[in-house]
């Protein structure tokens, strides 16, 4: 199984942002286009990162494993930025 690193990042940030319109202001995308990349990664992972309650959006806890895998990715692809920027 593959997973798109854009869609996780989506999430991730939604994830740590109080709102998916500031998660969308953020990106500098949409809220809707935001909101499709967030239900295309629940697609592919066959299940929901957030329960939608009214206009709010809350981790399931499947969504709160998915978050520490997240950070623990990206804290890493920062971690090779730097190291291959200091080794240049």
């Amino acid at each position: 199984m593959w997973l798109n690193y854009q869609h996780l990042y989506y999430f991730w940030i939604v994830a740590r942002e109080p709102s998916l319109t500031f998660a969308a202001r953020r990106l500098g995308l949409s809220p809707s286009t935001v909101s499709t990349q967030i239900k295309a990664l629940e697609e592919r992972v066959g299940q929901p990162m957030f329960e939608r309650r009214g206009r709010g959006l809350t981790l399931t806890e499947r969504g709160r494993v998915a978050l520490a895998y997240a950070d623990d990715i990206f804290s890493l692809g920062e971690e090779l930025v730097d190291a291959i920027q200091s080794n240049a």
